[in-house]
C-alpha cells in the first residue's frame, strides 16, 4: 500500500452533506479514508442512506469503517428514519439491563440495515454532576462504576451480537469535566488513584468482558494533570496516556481512536493537521476530522509529510494498520435494505420505549 493511503486508512473523516459532491468524490479518491463518520446532516431518510454508504464504499479500496455515534437522545442521528430511540436518560432511570441488551440488538439491526458497522457508543462516561453544562448532560448510563458498566455492557453485548461494534468514550473518563470539548479543553485533576476507581474502571472491566468485550475505544479531548503535569496537553495527544496507560498499563490490544480533531479543544491552540501528527506520535490509531473537506486534505497532508520526512516511521504507522485491520475483520456486512424491515424497527423501538416509560 502507497504512504499516502497507508495515511488515509489511519483517518475518520466526515461528510459534508447527504449525498457526494464532486469535491467530496476526489478527497475519497485521493485519501482513501480508513473510516467515515456519518452525522445527521448526512441523514434525511433510509433510502438516501444507503445511497449514500454504497457510494462510499464504490469509491473506497479497502473496505471502510462506516461510523455513527447513535447513543439515543441529544445523539439520536437516525431520527429521520426511525422512531426515536430510548434515550440514555430512560435507560438509566430504568435500570434495566435486559433492556440495554435489547436496545443494543435492535441498534445494530437499524444500522446494519442502512450499511453502518460502527457505533461510536457506548457512553462510559460517569456522571459526577448532571446539571454541568460539558456536553454529556442526558447522555450518561450512571452516576456510579457499578450502573455504567452493568447498562453500557449490556447494550454493548447486544449491539455486538447483532454486529456492530461497539466503541467506548471518552477515555480515560470524562464525566468530571466542567466545559465542553467541542468548545474548550477540559482540565481534569483527580489523582490517579481517582481516575483509576472511577473514569478508567468502566474501561478495564468491559476491556476483559467475554460477551461484550470492548475492542475500541476513543480518547477525550481534556488534559489530565496527574498523566502529564501542569502542561495543557489532551489526552488525545498524550503518550502517558495513549501509550503509558492505555496500552502497557491496561495492556488494551483493541482500536484507539482520537476524538475530532475540529473540535475547539484542540484548534484553540493547534491546527488539525499538526494535531492530527502529535496524536499518531503519542500512539493513537486512528484521528478524526469531521470537516470540512479542506482541512480533511490538509491533515491528510500533514501527516503524509510527516511520514515521509520520518518524524513518523512506516513502522508506528504499520502497527495502528494492524489495530485497525483486526478490529475491521470483526464487523459484519450490511444487512439487505428493505422499507418494511424499517418499519418492524421502528414498531420494535416504539414497544421498547413504551415498556420502559411503564418501568420508570
Amino acid at each position: 500500500m502507497e504512504l499516502e493511503h497507508i495515511v488515509g486508512q489511519l483517518l475518520f473523516i466526515g461528510l459534508p452533506g447527504p449525498s457526494l459532491d464532486a469535491d467530496t468524490r476526489s478527497t475519497i479518491e485521493a485519501i482513501q479514508p480508513g473510516g467515515f463518520l456519518l452525522t445527521d446532516r448526512n441523514i434525511n431518510s433510509a433510502p438516501q442512506a444507503v445511497e449514500l454508504i454504497a457510494s462510499i464504499r464504490e469509491l473506497s479500496k479497502v473496505p471502510p469503517f462506516i461510523a455513527i455515534d447513535q447513543e439515543g437522545g441529544r445523539l439520536d442521528r437516525l431520527r429521520a428514519i426511525y422512531s426515536a430511540m430510548p434515550t440514555p436518560d430512560l435507560l438509566r432511570a430504568s435500570n434495566d439491563a435486559s433492556a440495554a441488551a435489547r436496545l443494543g440488538e435492535i441498534t445494530a439491526e437499524a444500522l446494519r440495515t442502512l450499511g453502518f458497522n460502527l457505533n461510536f457508543a457506548p457512553l462510559l462516561d460517569i456522571s459526577s454532576d448532571d446539571s454541568v453544562e460539558n456536553g454529556l448532560k442526558g447522555r450518561y448510563l450512571g452516576g456510579s462504576v457499578a450502573e455504567v458498566v452493568r447498562l453500557a455492557g449490556s447494550y454493548l453485548e447486544g449491539l455486538q451480537r447483532g454486529g456492530v461494534i461497539g466503541v467506548g468514550k471518552h477515555f480515560p473518563g470524562l464525566g468530571v469535566a466542567a466545559v465542553d470539548p467541542h468548545s474548550s479543553l477540559p482540565q481534569i485533576d483527580d489523582s490517579r488513584d481517582q481516575l483509576s476507581r472511577i473514569g478508567i474502571r468502566p474501561y478495564t472491566e468491559l476491556f476483559s468482558k467475554i460477551n461484550a468485550r470492548l475492542n475500541a475505544v476513543i480518547i477525550a479531548h481534556a488534559h489530565y494533570s496527574a498523566f502529564d503535569g501542569p502542561s495543557p496537553l489532551p489526552a488525545t495527544l498524550s503518550r502517558n496516556v495513549v501509550t503509558g496507560l492505555l496500552r502497557e498499563e491496561l495492556g488494551f490490544k483493541g482500536l484507539s481512536i482520537a476524538d475530532d480533531m475540529e473540535m475547539g479543544a484542540i484548534t484553540s491552540s493547534r491546527d488539525s493537521g499538526e494535531a492530527a501528527i502529535v496524536a499518531f506520535e503519542a500512539g493513537v490509531d486512528m484521528v478524526v476530522v469531521g470537516s470540512p473537506q479542506d482541512r480533511v486534505r490538509a491533515a491528510w497532508e500533514a501527516v503524509t509529510a510527516a511520514a515521509r520526512e520520518g518524524r513518523l516511521s512506516k513502522q508506528r504507522l504499520n502497527r495502528s494498520i494492524d489495530h485497525v485491520a483486526s478490529v475491521k475483520s470483526m464487523t459484519s456486512p450490511p444487512l439487505q435494505f428493505n422499507e418494511l424491515v424499517v418499519a418492524r424497527l421502528k414498531e420494535k423501538l416504539g414497544e421498547l420505549n413504551a415498556g420502559l416509560q411503564h418501568i420508570r
